[in-house]
């Protein structure tokens, strides 16, 4: 899937394929509006109406940087020319998450473009690049209140494995559970 993988969906061309530098505004953008739809009832209004695209922009332009020197892979779904979603991850940030092994560290679709089978197809081609070069484990984070989220990653046989951490973020606490994946490699 890394060369681009092309489904129909919505009588519209879906394309998944792997992000490159140029696509850290998009990314970006993706990221603000999927925070601020996702997290409504879980972090602040104010911080979420304070997120910003340009300083999103700066952080995704090195981390495709990095995944040109093979660290931190991104991908994106694009819908006629434009990036309506993206995945990214790299090597697992938790100690107790032994290698071969990665980390999903953001998966979000733009609010108008969810429920469409995008975060499918994204999270498929992270967990396919990440079979093909060995990994046996992929573990991700999510807020423990993100209901949907949750459901989203079960229903594609991620699990929670008991990890659970507090984040601060927006002058308030947020507990985030750790999901894992064994993957099958061949």
């Amino acid at each position: 899937m890394d060369a681009g993988h092309r489904q129909e969906t919505k009588a519209t061309e879906l394309t998944i394929r792997r992000a490159t530098p140029s696509d850290a505004r998009a990314i970006a953008e993706v990221a603000v509006a999927g925070w601020q739809a996702a997290y409504r009832s879980i972090l602040p209004d104010d911080f979420l109406d304070s997120l910003r695209v340009e300083s999103r922009t700066a952080a995704w332009q090195e981390v495709l940087a990095r995944d040109s020197e093979g660290g931190t892979p991104a991908w994106v779904a694009e819908r006629d020319g434009r990036v309506v979603g993206f995945v990214g991850g790299g090597p697992p940030r938790d100690d107790d998450v032994l290698p071969p092994a990665a980390e999903i560290y953001a998966i979000y679709v733009l609010p108008d473009a969810s429920r469409q089978g995008l975060g499918r197809a994204l999270l498929e081609a992270a967990v396919a690049h990440w079979r093909g070069h060995g990994t046996e484990t992929l573990v991700l984070w999510v807020f423990e209140a993100n209901q949907a989220a949750r459901t989203f990653y079960e229903a594609l046989g991620w699990q929670p494995d008991g990890a659970r951490q507090a984040l601060e973020m927006g002058g308030m606490s947020a507990i985030e559970v750790r999901y894992r994946l064994q993957t099958e490699t061949h």
